[in-house]
């Protein structure tokens, strides 16, 4: 079983991955999900938990269904 901060750290590795092989950067990754590139830097960087709805966000974002953002 994960904790908290370690899935904090997979998922925001995934995003960055996901996010790297659609070629967006995190600004435009943001403005696609209604947050600001300084949000996506601290998903990514695992300074901040992302809810449920934000992950939601962002795999729409991402064109990618979101039980994509768990495979680590």
């Amino acid at each position: 079983m994960l904790t908290k901060q370690e899935l904090s750290v997979k998922i925001g590795n995934r995003i960055k991955q996901l996010r790297k092989e659609k070629n967006i950067s995190q600004a435009e990754l943001g403005r696609l999900c209604g947050r600001d590139k300084q949000h996506i830097e601290l998903i990514e960087n695992h300074k901040v938990s992302a809810n449920t709805y934000t992950l939601y966000t962002i795999a729409i974002a991402l064109e990618i269904e979101f039980i994509e953002l768990f495979k680590f």
